[in-house]
């Protein structure tokens, strides 16, 4: 799933339907705990909708449809934390962008509920300030995009010969193309470190599940056409992993 729109399709002022911005506000986790924390928020905002709100589940936060079957048209939220952007490999803060449509009242209620997270033990409590409900700031429009989280394939890669169409490169480019997006011009990827990618339990006897690390990648992309942001690609892409920024063209 992709978090990426042409801007063929899309108007300018209003790529999103919402974005909500929450703001770290005790400390700057590493940009390692990426996954671990936006999972962590997810958790407590449903724990939130049902304990504290008093509603049913949400598609929109949850990602699961009324009978628990996972949603298979993307409509559902992203939980993005964002990297501090000036290199020091930390975050500061999470936006909850839904694509399709508003979060309901019950739903913001959920979200406002959430002022603390810890993720690892009571050592990595993080204290949250809501700092927009709808920051349109993120929506950005560009030709040129660089990984500032890292990109991980969604189907593994081991270098084995005949599998040419699984090279990172190859996977990226035709995760753009299902999602619309101008056909790319020009493409960057390199190994940049192990990460941790969110597991998907098993729900058959006997299939283990998914690998818990992936190798993760720096990508930079140009399109023919400008697309719009945010840009999130890849394995995990809901949880933080392969985000992307607009950067100049060279």
């Amino acid at each position: 799933m992709s978090l990426a729109r042409s801007n063929e399709t899309e108007t300018r002022t209003s790529p999103l339907a919402q974005v909500v911005h929450f703001a770290f506000a005790n400390r700057q986790p590493q940009l390692s705990a990426t996954v671990v924390i936006a999972d962590a928020f997810r958790s407590a905002v449903l724990s939130a909708l049902h304990n504290k709100v008093r509603a049913n589940d949400s598609l929109l936060l949850s990602g699961h449809n009324a009978d628990g079957t996972p949603d298979q048209e993307n409509r559902h939220a992203y939980y993005l934390p964002m990297p501090a952007g000036d290199g020091s490999q930390r975050l500061t803060g999470i936006l909850v962008v839904c694509p399709v449509a508003q979060f309901s009242a019950q739903e913001m209620a959920a979200l406002r509920a959430v002022t603390t997270l810890r993720w690892n033990g009571p050592s990595t409590k993080l204290a949250l300030e809501l700092v927009e409900t709808d920051d349109r700031a993120v929506a950005t429009i560009a030709f040129r995009w660089a990984s500032t989280t890292p990109y991980v394939p969604i189907r593994r890669f081991w270098g084995t010969h005949g599998k040419h169409h699984l090279v990172p490169e190859k996977q990226l480019e035709e995760e753009l193309r299902r999602t619309g997006v101008a056909e790319l011009t020009a493409i960057e990827i390199q190994p940049w470190c192990k990460v941790r990618i969110r597991r998907k339990s098993s729900h058959s006897a006997g299939t283990a599940s998914h690998p818990a690390i992936r190798l993760g990648y720096r990508a930079v992309f140009s399109t023919a056409k400008p697309i719009l942001g945010p840009v999130a690609l890849g394995h995990s892409c809901h949880f933080g992993l392969g985000q992307f920024i607009p950067v100049p063209n060279i």
